[in-house]
């Protein structure tokens, strides 16, 4: 996959959680992901079309999912609630949101849906896209110091 359909999503990943979670994040390597599931416990899902057509999940293991939720509101939670999802939901928008923005400055016009979020491990996902589907994940510490991590899976065609 060309370089140009993925650097708007590190990026904007990278944008929004410094300025919405005050976090830092740090990019792993991408990798071409073969298997056609979740990557987490928590995700958000954003069907894409346009000039391109495509799918963007990002997705949390709970604590994961959680602590962006506590950081975001400011409530606390000790389970995945509906109001966490839907802190996943919004988050999976505005990355999604951010990185259009910097498609649309390259010229591509693409249109998102709304977002859905599942919970639950190893979901299959169908991904309207037959090109493999590409991994990025980057690290992050929750509050106790504890590594975490968000995976952002993309397809476009």
């Amino acid at each position: 996959m060309d370089v140009k359909y993925i650097n708007p999503f590190i990026m904007a990943a990278q944008s929004v959680f410094k300025t919405m979670l005050n976090l830092d994040v740090s990019l792993n390597k991408p990798v071409l992901k073969t298997e056609r599931t979740t990557s987490g416990d928590v995700t958000g899902i954003m069907g894409l079309v346009g000039d391109k057509k495509g799918t963007i999940t990002i997705s949390f293991r709970e604590k994961g999912a959680m602590f962006v939720f506590q950081t975001l509101v400011g409530d606390e939670c000790s389970s995945v609630t509906p109001d966490v999802v839907d802190a996943i939901g919004e988050l999976t928008n505005i990355i999604s949101g951010q990185a259009r923005k910097e498609f649309e400055k390259a010229g591509i016009n693409l249109k998102a849906s709304i977002p859905m979020v599942v919970v639950g491990k190893n979901v299959e996902m169908n991904f309207i896209t037959t090109i493999p589907i590409v991994q990025l994940s980057f690290g992050f510490s929750l509050k106790n110091g504890d590594p975490e991590v968000m995976f952002l899976d993309f397809s476009f065609e």
